[in-house]
């Protein structure tokens, strides 16, 4: 699958099907994928955080069958195919792409139909630790911004004074905006103001070098400094009870900075020939500034050697704050480029495959082991494990969710490794339990039970719960046969994956298993 898709539109069905999700991370495990920004990247990306979904073929006879909201690949009217994201209303279809919606009936739907859908479904029971580590932090923030505008609108200055606070507040937003590449922030409304028309382009304009002084500093980080300065130095200012002479620093330091709004203009006209929307509200913000404190407070004292160092003092910490924090998120925005590109690297099954047969090919027999899945299947992933061990519980969850997706394409072998003559009798009760339960009721029944073994790691409670008849000679010939295998092999640890009968490249993390799953079903050159 290599088609495209609005990952607005997978967000938007998210939230439709109520699935807690964390963006940031989603999309970030996305570009790591080697097929970004495909289909398959966004479905293997969903599946890593055991979301349901999955890539169907649909006839246009068939949309009756279909649930009231999916992703279906339509036709465009450039003769292009493009994913959107749909949902019944009544009689009619509502069609979403990039947050713009469109209402169409079902015969347009047929006339656009190609086939070919995308479902989401919600998974029975949801990890929810992601929204609970932003709470607090987000919390004693409010607290602190409800605490400050308490105390700033109780005070005895006037209405026009204390509104002041807005500039600043607006300027400060629109200049993250502007470095939205560094802070990492992601916004289609801010990319749209950015790209309102050809002649326009932020990021074009702030990150641009033509002029040497600009590898030092540049607009964006003047904005930041001396918005962030403002808003502090009212704060202090406001606290010491001094907003007065607050007003007349304003008005030398907003006047003195109209030349800097004057070279900003003509760098974007002349210089770079793109503007930068955001810039221009930002310029703008400072020229409304002016006009409010020259046309509305009017009123003037002398200015302090004690204000002046005090407001020097707060814009000596503004940009040393900022220029450690500007180092710490160029730092991040670094590493997470290296992390995406590493990943994709990593999970690029070519580069995978030509590792994972460096090491040398073992022969499994198709009689050892306990087979899941389509024992027909000619790739075959086998896991040598032992309950018991405390790495083994990951890479079970790991196989669980490739057997969920992969069940009629694969096939897994899981070789347990024990030494019966070391096990307790509860340990030797619970392995005969587990073999009688495949053996008897065969596989879902096999992996229930061990994942309820890995939920409660209680192997006493385990026992009473599964109760069944044993036949202990058979039993234990087949863990004998299994562990004989593993020592012949030279097998002394667990957990090991193979694939096809080669080592798992111990270079790369067990949980990149899943993403090279479509290929390796796929291959047929091992």
């Amino acid at each position: 699958m290599a088609e495209d898709i609005s990952f607005n539109n997978v967000f938007q069905y998210l939230e439709k099907e109520s699935i807690t999700f964390d963006k940031d991370e989603i999309l970030f495990q996305i570009q790591s994928h080697p097929n970004y920004p495909s289909l398959l990247s966004i479905s293997d990306t969903l599946t890593f955080f055991k979301i349901n979904n999955g890539a169907l073929r649909i006839e246009v006879s068939q949309i009756d069958h279909l649930p009231d909201q999916f992703m279906a690949l339509l036709k465009e009217a450039n003769s292009k195919s493009q994913f959107y994201y749909v949902y019944k209303k009544g009689e009619k279809y509502i069609t979403i792409k990039d947050k713009t919606s469109y209402e169409i009936d079902r015969e347009a739907l047929e006339s656009r139909w190609l086939d070919l859908i995308f479902l989401i479904e919600k998974p029975a029971f949801e990890n929810t630790n992601s929204d609970k580590k932003y709470k607090t932090p987000t919390v004693l923030f409010g607290v602190c911004v409800i605490l400050f505008l308490a105390f700033y609108f109780t005070s005895k200055n006037t209405i026009l004074e204390l509104l002041f606070l807005v500039f600043p507040s607006i300027g400060i937003l629109f200049s993250i905006a502007a470095l939205k590449e560094l802070f990492g922030t992601k916004s289609t409304l801010i990319n749209r103001f950015c790209n309102i028309t050809s002649s326009t382009n932020c990021t074009a304009v702030v990150s641009s070098k033509k002029w040497k002084f600009f590898s030092v500093i540049n607009f964006s980080d003047l904005s930041i400094v001396f918005f962030s300065s403002q808003l502090l130095a009212l704060i202090t200012f406001l606290l010491i009870g001094s907003l007065s002479e607050y007003f007349i620093i304003q008005k030398i330091l907003l006047v003195s900075s109209i030349p800097v709004i004057m070279i900003s203009l003509y760098y974007q006209k002349f210089i770079e020939k793109k503007w930068c929307p955001v810039c221009l509200v930002i310029a703008s913000i400072v020229l409304l500034e002016i006009a409010y404190l020259f046309l509305l407070l009017t009123a003037g004292i002398p200015i302090s050697i004690k204000s002046i160092f005090i407001y020097a003092y707060v814009i000596l910490v503004i940009i040393t704050l900022w220029m450690i924090l500007k180092k710490m998120l160029s730092k991040q925005k670094n590493l997470k480029e290296f992390q995406i590109n590493a990943n994709r690297l990593l999970r690029n099954y070519t580069v995978f495959k030509n590792t994972l047969i460096t090491s040398p090919k073992i022969e499994i027999p198709p009689q050892v082991g306990i087979t899941l899945g389509n024992r027909e299947s000619n790739s075959q992933i086998t896991i040598i494990t032992n309950p018991f061990c405390s790495h083994c519980k990951e890479v079970h969850e790991i196989i669980n969710t490739i057997l969920e997706k992969y069940k009629d394409e694969i096939k897994i072998k899981i070789i347990f490794k024990t030494f019966f003559e070391l096990d307790t009798e509860e340990t030797k009760h619970f392995f005969r339990t587990l073999m009688t339960i495949y053996l008897k009721n065969g596989e879902k029944a096999f992996t229930d039970a061990l994942s309820d073994f890995f939920i409660s790691e209680n192997v006493e409670a385990w026992n009473q719960k599964y109760q069944i008849p044993i036949d202990i000679k058979k039993n234990e010939n087949l863990y004998e046969y299994m562990n004989a295998w593993c020592l012949e092999n030279q097998i002394n640890y667990t957990p090991e994956i193979f694939l096809n009968g080669f080592k798992y490249p111990s270079e790369y993390n067990k949980e990149n298993l899943a993403f090279y799953m479509n290929e390796f079903i796929e291959d047929t050159h091992f």
